[in-house]
């Protein structure tokens, strides 16, 4: 199965057609070369909403008393996550699982609205030094550290250059 394969709305219907004149699902999932759990889905949400419920949907912005109400009606009800998406009209059980996972292990803060992504700076770096100017050992510790990358980096080159050399010679 190919995955992350855009579909149109005339060829979803086409399929739905096919199955409501009694294709089954495994033939046209062989013939299509598509998931049987993708076409169930198709065919649920066209059942709930005609047409409209197979357009491609844009990112919807759940509120946490949405999301809150979601997780706590799919608890009560013991209803599936495919049951529980087509009845609050979530296009994937992956949003409901995951709020699921959130609100089991945080509670009601996992629910919460994030904007944006997470930052990755860590916020206790040490600030560095630029108030007072460096002390007389502080200037030559930095200098002595210059000097000594500069000669590693020379001897390392120096090195390169000796080795090339005795490889050209080799060759001849």
């Amino acid at each position: 199965m190919t995955k992350n394969r855009k579909h149109g709305t005339e060829f979803k219907l086409q399929i739905i057609k096919d199955y409501q004149k009694g294709n089954s699902v495994t033939s046209l999932s062989k013939k299509w070369n598509i998931s049987r759990s993708l076409i169930t889905k198709w065919t649920d949400h066209y059942l709930l909403s005609g047409a409209k419920g197979l357009l491609a949907k844009r990112y919807d912005y759940y509120t946490t008393s949405f999301k809150l109400k979601v997780v706590k009606f799919s608890k009560n009800k013991g209803l599936s996550l495919r049951d529980c998406c087509l009845q609050f009209n979530i296009p994937t059980q992956s949003t409901l699982s995951s709020w699921i996972s959130k609100y089991e292990q945080m509670g009601i803060l996992g629910l919460r609205e994030q904007k944006g992504r997470p930052s990755t700076m860590k916020k206790d770096k040490p600030a560095a030094k630029k108030d007072k100017p460096l002390t007389r050992l502080e200037e030559l510790e930095k200098e002595n550290l210059y000097l000594r990358a500069e000669n590693d980096f020379l001897k390392k080159l120096d090195a390169l250059t000796r080795e090339k050399q005795t490889q050209q010679s080799k060759k001849r």
